[in-house]
C-alpha cells in the first residue's frame, strides 16, 4: 500500500515494493477522442490499469495504456514507455508521475504543485497588444511589458517556445511575460485572460474554437499563429526592439468540421466537411 503524509508544507509518498511505480512524462497532448494522453517512461516499479496516479499537476487513474506499437497492455515494467489515458488535464514534458494510494491522495499531490507552479509563473517577470501596437507604443515610450500567453498542440513544443523567448535580449526598461501556457486549442477563457492582462496569444500549431475566435474579435485581442518556432522568436524580437514589419492580416472565410476522413488510391485523403459558418 501507499500512504500519504505531511511533513511541514511537503507532501510525501511511502511506497511499498510492490507498488512504487514512478517514472517520467515524456511527451503529452490532448487528444480530441481519448482525452489526456501522456507518454511516460516507467523508471520503478509496475504501473497498472486502475492505478491512481499525479503526473505534475494532473492526476487521474490508468484507464487504458498502450506500448509503442498501439496495443493495449495492462502493466508496465520499468525502462518501458507507454501512452497513459485517464489524467485529468494535460502534464508538461518530464514531469515526474507517481502512483497513489486513492484519487483523493493524487488530487492533493496535484493541487499543491499546481499552486506553487501558479506562485512560480506570477513571480517570473523576466525580459520579456497587437505587436504592432506595442511596436508604436515603446517607441511613444507608453508601455514597458509585453505579456504573452501560449497555447500549443503537445507540452514539449510549448515549453521549447517559452524558453526561447525568454532567452531573447533586449533592453532593460522592457519586460516579457508569460502569463499563461498550456496545451490545447485556444479557448474563450484565454482570451479572457488576454484581455484582462492586455495579453497577446501565441498559437503553435493549434486555432481557436469558435467562441474564442468571436471573443477576440470584440475584445480586440490580438491571436498569432505559428508552425515554426523561429518564425515566433523573430516576431516577438522584433517588436521589442521596434523592428517589426507590417503584416498581412488573415481575414476567415469561413469555418469547415471534419466529420471524416476517406482514403482514395486515386486522390489521396478525402476529407468530408460540415460548413459552420461562411
Amino acid at each position: 500500500e501507499i500512504s500519504a503524509c505531511l511533513v511541514g508544507s511537503e507532501m510525501c509518498i511511502r511506497d511499498s515494493p510492490d507498488k512504487d511505480a514512478r517514472g517520467i512524462a515524456i511527451e503529452a497532448k490532448l487528444d480530441k477522442g481519448r482525452g489526456s494522453v501522456a507518454t511516460v517512461l516507467i523508471q520503478s516499479g509496475t504501473l497498472r490499469i486502475g492505478d491512481a496516479i499525479v503526473a505534475g499537476t494532473a492526476y487521474g487513474r490508468v484507464r487504458a495504456m498502450l506500448d509503442e506499437n498501439g496495443k493495449n497492455v495492462t502493466e508496465a515494467g520499468p525502462s518501458r514507455p507507454v501512452q497513459v489515458q485517464g489524467l485529468s488535464s494535460v502534464p508538461s514534458a518530464g514531469d515526474t508521475f507517481l502512483v497513489t494510494d486513492e484519487d483523493r491522495t493524487a488530487r492533493q499531490i496535484a493541487e499543491k504543485r499546481e499552486a506553487v507552479e501558479r506562485n512560480a509563473m506570477l513571480a517570473k517577470a523576466r525580459k520579456r497588444i497587437s505587436l504592432e501596437d506595442f511596436t508604436r507604443a515603446l517607441e511613444e515610450g507608453k508601455v514597458e511589458s509585453l505579456n504573452l500567453i501560449i497555447k500549443g498542440d503537445v507540452s514539449g513544443a510549448v515549453e521549447a517556445l517559452e524558453e526561447s523567448l525568454l532567452k531573447i535580449e533586449v533592453d532593460e526598461s522592457v519586460q516579457l511575460r508569460i502569463i499563461h501556457r498550456g496545451v490545447g486549442a485556444i479557448t474563450e477563457s484565454d482570451v479572457n485572460l488576454a484581455t484582462v492582462d492586455n495579453a497577446i496569444i501565441l498559437g503553435f500549431n493549434v486555432r481557436p474554437d469558435a467562441k474564442a475566435r468571436d471573443r477576440a474579435a470584440r475584445e480586440g485581442v490580438d491571436i498569432r499563429f505559428y508552425s515554426v518556432i523561429y518564425s515566433a522568436l523573430e516576431d516577438i524580437e522584433n517588436s521589442l526592439k521596434g523592428m517589426l514589419k507590417p503584416e498581412y492580416e488573415e481575414v476567415q472565410s469561413g469555418v469547415a468540421e471534419v466529420l471524416e476522413v476517406f482514403h482514395s488510391s486515386k486522390f489521396g485523403n478525402i476529407a468530408g466537411c460540415v460548413v459552420r459558418s461562411g
